[in-house]
């Protein structure tokens, strides 16, 4: 039953809220999320980049819970919407046409331009400076690279505090039931002992 209703939820709507505070979420890592790039390492990153995501988006207590499968969803949906939507005020624009005029984007939807516009500029440094490149020493580190590094192993920390606190709770749950398991049967012998006794002075009459 329960796991039926935590399924319901995790399928439930995101509210604007919601929605705000996942692309503000991903702005801080749009340059993981973004990469274009294919390798292994890459997904890697990408993998605990929304891993932190996830952790930091339920933590705000903002709405139902959800993983970082339904929060990449909502992203590329999101995307989608936003290009369409670009694209259809670009045409109206250009048109100069006010029938069915499509709303201006939201702050959210700006964000989410904004670093699709990034993601296709970073695509074709990357693609010019391969074709470019004959043998160069790997660039160093940035400074933002490095930050976002920094705040994932962060977030990894924090998970693991919580998850050893939750099995510290679980072990102290475990005991207390073993002790109160012990008081029951030290009872129940206690009660055959006293059962006992008033057997053998019965019959000693």
């Amino acid at each position: 039953m329960m796991e039926r209703n935590m399924k319901r939820e995790r399928n439930t709507n995101f509210s604007r809220e919601e929605t705000e505070n996942l692309i503000s979420l991903i702005e801080t890592y749009k340059n993981i999320i973004e990469n274009k790039k294919s390798d292994a390492a890459t997904w890697q990153e990408k993998e605990k980049a929304w891993k932190a995501i996830e952790f930091e988006y339920n933590s705000c207590g903002v709405g139902v819970y959800r993983d970082a499968r339904h929060l990449k969803l909502k992203y590329e949906a999101i995307k989608r919407d936003t290009r369409k939507k670009a694209n259809h005020i670009a045409q109206q624009n250009e048109n100069g046409s006010s029938i069915n005029k499509v709303p201006p984007l939201t702050p959210a939807e700006q964000k989410v331009k904004r670093m699709l516009s990034l993601s296709i500029e970073d695509s074709e440094s990357c693609s010019n400076s391969d074709q470019n490149m004959v043998s160069e020493k790997p660039q160093e580190k940035r400074p933002f690279d490095k930050l976002v590094e920094a705040k994932l192993e962060v977030v990894e920390l924090r998970k693991k505090i919580i998850e050893e606190e939750l099995q510290e709770k679980l072990l102290k749950k475990q005991m207390l039931k073993d002790e109160m398991t012990y008081k029951k049967e030290l009872f129940e012998l206690e009660k055959e002992e006293r059962l006992l006794k008033i057997a053998i002075l019965k019959n000693q009459r």
